[in-house]
């Protein structure tokens, strides 16, 4: 199969399509690195790069497509390569060289004319993918271009089962996955007992391809997944993405809307435009492939179908064996076991007899210890109420020495308040007295004073001397009878004139 067609597609696109040489206009043409260096390039830029690797063909439902030239009869897109898991999901590293356009741009859909062909698109994904599974199988097959995605929303997208590849789950995360392909024969019956997985999402204005949770791949795979991260690639290294570390290296513009010329008007896409002669010879070899593929579906289906009877039979008589030799494996190891468990429990209960003598005299100890803990509780307490007691009375005598002392401090305090009194009264007297004395005494002195006046000097000057002497005979009296008053006294007098 895969031979016939690669003849009949080389015999009759050899004369059709002349050599690709070097083009007099640069494939760079299309593409303008911004002052971020971020790449942007436009639809024409698809056109010039791919036609070294395929064919571009004008379908009148969508336009001008492109189909990949010298693959296999079982090639599907998204089949040469593996899986890795990105800050943007599951992201598809290509082995091919225009995996960069076909795997992340655009859609992919299975014309009955030409087989795959690739439509160009604007938005770049980790990948474009319808995701399954099921029954110990993965499969994913390339959205069609009538499918839209909304972020977050699950899509339901009615493909045959023939364009899914499926591998076992234990290999999805295979570097060659491909090796791990299920026969397209055989994607019927695996299709029908998986389910959807397809969801995507959006963060940062970047597409997130959620597909099947990497949870459940960890969990089948038996191994962690790798995280990465998705880099930028220069335009010149597109052909080759590069894993290194923690990321994944990938050339990927952002593509501008733009007119552009068709591959027919382009000096390097041109070249691999198919039409004419060589477009109606590739559609009849293409119907002839499918047409010799339909014909040896059918005996090569009973073929296989006797020959999986004949394996699940082996398979069968294998499993019995093995579930016999598994049975007396089991038998030898319950006896086994049986006689290591009653071993077990054997001294299970000799330690058991021992902890339990360990408990009891432990308790018995504890008791002991509680008794003369309440003892010594009891004796604490006993005390507590003598020290409460005597505090009390020490407390109660010095509250009756205390109302002494106040009732002794009362009656000073009123001694002294009477003390006082007296004091001030005989003061009052004692000044009184005084008073009435020194007004006497002037009384006295002003007379004399008169006398004086009246009597001739010497005789005045007899009298003084008489008063003074009298004046000094009082004042030592009144000094022996009062000396606080006599020296009051004294202090007071006049001196003579």
């Amino acid at each position: 199969m895969k031979t016939t067609r690669i003849v009949l597609l080389a015999a009759v696109l050899l004369g059709a399509l002349p050599a690709m040489g070097s083009a007099a206009t640069s494939i760079s043409a299309g593409l303008h690195i911004g002052p971020s260096g971020h790449a942007r390039v436009d639809i024409g830029f698809f056109y010039d790069d791919l036609a070294s690797y395929g064919h571009w063909i004008e379908r009148p439902r969508y336009g001008w497509v492109w189909t990949p030239r010298a693959v296999s009869a079982s090639w599907r897109p998204y089949q040469n390569g593996h899986w890795v898991w990105t800050d943007l999901g599951w992201t598809w590293v290509s082995d091919e060289p225009y995996g960069w356009a076909t795997y992340h741009y655009g859609r992919w859909y299975d014309d009955p004319d030409y087989g795959w062909e690739w439509i160009p698109g604007e938005e770049w994904a980790p990948a474009w993918v319808d995701w399954q599974e099921g029954n110990d199988y993965i499969g994913w097959a390339p959205l069609p271009p009538s499918v839209d995605f909304r972020p977050g929303v699950e899509l339901a997208v009615s493909l045959a089962p023939e364009a899914f590849v499926f591998v076992p789950e234990r290999n999805f995360l295979d570097v060659r996955v491909a090796r791990y392909a299920v026969p397209r024969w055989d994607c019927e019956r695996i299709y029908r007992g998986t389910r959807n997985f397809t969801r995507y999402q959006t963060f940062n204005n970047r597409i997130f391809n959620t597909g099947i949770p990497v949870e459940r791949v960890q969990r089948f795979t038996g191994r962690a997944v790798p995280r990465y991260q998705v880099a930028d690639l220069g335009w010149n290294q597109r052909h080759q993405q590069r894993i290194a570390r923690n990321q994944v290296a990938m050339f990927r513009p952002q593509v501008e809307r733009a007119r552009v010329a068709a591959p027919s008007a382009r000096p390097i896409a041109r070249r691999a435009v198919l039409a004419g002669a060589a477009a109606t010879a590739a559609v009849s070899a293409h119907r002839a492939f499918r047409a010799e593929q339909a014909a040896r579906q059918q005996p090569q289906g009973v073929l296989r179908q006797q020959e999986r009877a004949q394996r699940q039979n082996q398979q069968r008589a294998q499993v019995q064996q093995q579930q016999q030799s598994r049975q007396q494996q089991r038998l030898l190891g319950r006896q086994q076991r049986q006689a290591v468990q009653v071993q077990q429990q054997q001294a299970r209960l000799q330690q058991q007899q021992g902890r339990a003598q360990r408990q009891a005299q432990a308790q018995q100890q504890q008791q002991s210890r509680q008794f003369q803990r309440v003892e010594r509780q009891q004796q604490q307490r006993a005390q507590q109420q003598a020290r409460v007691e005597q505090r009390q009375l020490r407390s109660q005598r010095q509250l009756q020495s205390q109302q002494q002392q106040l009732a002794r401090q009362q009656e000073r305090f009123q001694r002294q308040a009477q003390v006082r009194e007296q004091q001030q009264a005989r003061q009052q007297e004692r000044f009184q007295r005084q008073a009435r004395v020194q007004q006497q005494q002037q009384a006295r002195q002003q007379e004399r004073f008169q006398r004086q006046a009246q009597q001739p000097r010497p005789q005045r000057q007899f009298q003084q001397a008489q008063q003074q002497a009298r004046q000094q005979a009082r004042q030592q009296r009144q000094q022996q009878g009062n000396p606080g008053q006599g020296q009051g006294n004294h202090h007071r007098q006049r001196p003579p004139q």
